[in-house]
């Protein structure tokens, strides 16, 4: 990635998530935005969101950044000053996900490193 995407993708993160907090405060309170992609010719960016409870929760979720992506997109376009607005693809990350494994690895380290015998006498 360039350093303009790089540069791009962050300032995108972060205004999605400031355009969420000021304009849609009570509906965008469980989500948090994880990262931004930004596309080679900088026309499109995947928005990474992750929304702490449940199903329904997820689901609600979904539904609400769905219906207000236009709205965003209006939002952060005033901020970036490019000639064209990038179109805003948002995705689920499976954040509870990747921790579960992470947790799970460090479970099984910990297995591994302990010793046979925790009494430490020898038989």
């Amino acid at each position: 990635m360039s350093q303009r995407q790089l540069r791009v993708a962050e300032l995108i993160q972060r205004e999605v998530s400031v355009a969420l907090r000021r304009n849609w405060i009570t509906e965008s309170a469980l989500i948090t935005i994880t990262r931004a992609t930004v596309s080679p010719d900088l026309r499109q960016v995947r928005v990474g969101y992750a929304v702490s409870g449940g199903d329904a929760e997820k689901k609600a979720a979904r539904a609400f950044l769905k219906r207000i992506r236009r709205e965003l997109r209006a939002a952060v376009s005033g901020i970036l000053q490019m000639k064209n607005a990038p179109d805003l693809l948002l995705a689920e990350d499976d954040v509870t996900g990747g921790v579960a494994r992470v947790q799970a690895l460090l479970d099984e380290m910990s297995r591994k490193d302990k010793p046979a015998n925790p009494t430490g006498s020898d038989e």
